[in-house]
């Protein structure tokens, strides 16, 4: 759709990880010091878990963004590996060095090289992995013997874990025992508040360009805040595809009924209306203030055709 409509100049909501439109809610800001802070001690490793869609990899790439420049870095996305082998050629294709052909020990001292040429510079290489629940027992086996590579300065490897939930039982098993040992941080990042879902669809139009007050009407936010969990895919898959529904009835803003339509399309339910309201948009600025915000509750509304 053309968000110009909206008087928006670049789309908002966008379904990959964008740094550039974070928003700093409470919960993410200190999973990022708590990571932040266990990089300034040396720390072997950290994780950082939560449910699908609070947002775990884009505070990891913040985190990221934050160091200074010439801390060396590895991100692995999304690495299913079973084997040492896997790990180690994923480690060296992110380095932009050879990594087929090899044998693991090969691989194994070809990785441990890059580690320590780096370590001179004055930092650990940060090692990022998301969807961490899918490593292999093995795998975490040799993740800490890397983090026992160590020089006068301290170890060679920093090591972020980004993963669900239940990669917290993986660790309690026997076999992951050693490994649990050197996590030194485990965070969890729990869903949105209410009030941070408002703000957050907010924050997410001003990051785009946009006026959050022409875009969303206040009751269409209280509605899409409180169907979506406080899960940050969700709030942005709903209000995108409200502000496409609005746009193709040729409204000016996007009103509670394109919100409510959003939300039976995509199978969610909104909350009961002692739920959704009043909503009190956090620190909000002195020319945005959710003026007609504070004590609304959603108007009834016609379901808008298909």
């Amino acid at each position: 759709m053309d968000w110009s409509q909206f008087g928006i100049a670049r789309r908002p909501f966008r379904p990959a990880v964008d740094t550039g439109s974070y928003y700093p809610a409470a919960g993410h800001e200190a999973a990022a010091e708590a990571v932040a802070a266990a990089f300034a001690r040396r720390d072997p490793a950290v994780l950082i878990d939560g449910p699908p869609g609070t947002g775990k990899s884009l505070v990891a790439r913040v985190w990221l963004d934050r160091l200074p420049p010439n801390v060396p870095r590895v991100m692995l996305p999304n690495l299913h590996a079973a084997r040492p082998a896997d790990l180690l050629q994923a480690i060296l294709f992110d380095l932009n060095q050879p990594y087929q052909g090899l044998s693991e020990q090969e691989l194994r001292l070809a990785v441990t090289a890059q580690l320590l040429a780096a370590v001179p510079a004055g930092h650990p290489t940060v090692v990022v992995i998301d969807e961490a629940q899918h490593l292999s027992p093995a795998v975490l086996e040799e993740l800490r013997l890397l983090g026992n590579i160590e020089t006068a300065d301290g170890s060679a490897l920093f090591l972020l874990l980004v993963a669900q939930p239940n990669i917290r039982t993986i660790l309690t098993s026997p076999e992951c025992a050693a490994f649990a040992q050197r996590v030194g941080v485990m965070g969890r990042i729990e869903p949105f508040s209410a009030d941070e879902s408002a703000a957050y669809l907010r924050h997410q139009v001003k990051a785009a360009g946009g006026n959050p007050a022409k875009v969303f009407d206040a009751d269409a936010v209280a509605v899409l805040a409180g169907a979506c969990g406080g899960v940050a895919r969700l709030l942005n898959r709903a209000a995108s595809l409200a502000a496409e529904l609005a746009a193709g009835a040729g409204a000016e803003t996007v009103d509670v009924e394109a919100a409510l339509e959003a939300l039976t399309r995509l199978g969610l339910e909104p909350a009961a209306e002692e739920d959704t309201a009043p909503v009190v948009f956090p620190h909000p600025t002195k020319t945005d203030a959710p003026r007609a915000a504070r004590g609304s509750k959603p108007k009834a509304a016609r379901k808008r055709s298909a």
